[in-house]
C-alpha cells in the first residue's frame, strides 16, 4: 500500500515495523504502518485519513500491557511523542501529555516537592494508557488523582472529561476503544522531597523483590476481587506451566514470561489453560488484563 500519510508534517512513519521491538513481551509480527506523532494537528489529520480509508489503528504507550498477534497488525500503530510527552505545573496541578511515562512523571513531580502518587512507582506504561486501564497498586489507582482529561474520540472530536465522566472501575474505565488521551490534569500534594523519594524507593524495592525478571506484560489477569489471581494460580500448582516458550513465572503466578522465543499463540494457549483450570478447580473465571492486538 502506498503511504497515505506522506503529505502530513509532524510525524515519522515506518512501514512494516516489527511491533515486538516496542512491547515488553517482545512478541508479535509487523505493523503495516508505525507512526510517531508529535502534534495534535498531525494526530487529527492522520485520524481523518484513517477514518476515510476505514483503517484500523492502535495507540501504543510503553507496550507493557499488550500482546501482539504473530501475524502482526494490518493497520496503523500510533506512538505519541513531542507535545504528548510534555509536563507543566500550575500550582499543585500537573498537565501531562498522554505519552508521558509514569516513572518520568513521578520523578518530575517529586523533584518539585509534590507527591501523592508514589504508589505508582515501578508501574510501566504511559499516563494515557494507565488512565484508560485505571492502573494502580497497593489498593490505590489513577482514579484518585486525575481531575480531568482531554481526549480525541473516534469521530475526531476533542473533548474534556472530568473524573466522574471517565467512569473509572477496577483496572478499567468507560473510555471506548479508539479514544486517545492527549492530556491529563493530575492533582498532587505538596510534600517533602526527601520523603517522596524515600517512598518511591521503597515501592520500587517491593516490586523488584516480588516480581519476576524477563519479558512479560506485567500482571496478565485482573484480580477477581476479593481474591488474588496470582494466589489462585499458585494454589492450583500452575507455576512453571509452559506452552512452547511461554511460561507461568515460578516467582509470581500472575506473570506469563516469554523465555526468549515464545509466540503470541503460545501465550494465548497458556492463558486458556490457566483459565480452564482455575474455573474447574476454584469456580472462578479469570479475566485478562492484557490486551490482545490482532
Amino acid at each position: 500500500m502506498k503511504n497515505p500519510f506522506e503529505a502530513i508534517t509532524g510525524i515519522k512513519i515506518i512501514k512494516d515495523e516489527p511491533i515486538s521491538k516496542h512491547t515488553s513481551f517482545h512478541i508479535g509480527g509487523n505493523a503495516k504502518f508505525f507512526v510517531r506523532i508529535y502534534s495534535i494537528r498531525a494526530l487529527k489529520r492522520i485520524l481523518k485519513i484513517m477514518k476515510k480509508r476505514k483503517m484500523k489503528y492502535f495507540v501504543i504507550g510503553a507496550g507493557t500491557n499488550v500482546l501482539v498477534s504473530d501475524k502482526g497488525f494490518p493497520g496503523v500503530v500510533i506512538k505519541l511523542n513531542g507535545f504528548f510527552t510534555k509536563i507543566k505545573r500550575r500550582g499543585n496541578l500537573f498537565y501531562c501529555g498522554g505519552g508521558v511515562l509514569i516513572d518520568r512523571l513521578l520523578m518530575n513531580v517529586g523533584e518539585q516537592g509534590y507527591g501523592g502518587a508514589e504508589f505508582l512507582a515501578g508501574i510501566p506504561g504511559t499516563v494515557g494508557g494507565s488512565i484508560m486501564g485505571n492502573a494502580g497498586a497497593f489498593g490505590r489507582s489513577f482514579a484518585e488523582i486525575v481531575d480531568e482529561i482531554t481526549i480525541i474520540t473516534q469521530k475526531i472530536i476533542e473533548q474534556n472529561l472530568d473524573n466522574k465522566r471517565i467512569g473509572f472501575g477496577y483496572r478499567n474505565s468507560k473510555l471506548k476503544n479508539g479514544t486517545i488521551i492527549i492530556l491529563a490534569k493530575i492533582r498532587f500534594a505538596k510534600k517533602r522531597r526527601k520523603n517522596i523519594m524515600a517512598e518511591i524507593k521503597r515501592n520500587l524495592k517491593y516490586r523488584w523483590q516480588r516480581q519476576p525478571v524477563g519479558y512479560s506484560a506485567g500482571s496478565f489477569f485482573k484480580n477477581p476481587l476479593p481474591y488474588s489471581a496470582g494466589k489462585l494460580i499458585e494454589e492450583c500448582g500452575l507455576k512453571g506451566l509452559r506452552v512452547g516458550d511461554a511460561e507461568v513465572s515460578t516467582k509470581h503466578g500472575n506473570f506469563i514470561i516469554n523465555r526468549g522465543k515464545a509466540k503470541s499463540s503460545d501465550v494465548i494457549e497458556l492463558a486458556k489453560r490457566i483459565k480452564k483450570i482455575i474455573r474447574d478447580r476454584k469456580g472462578i473465571s479469570l479475566k485478562q488484563e492484557v490486551k490482545i492486538l490482532n
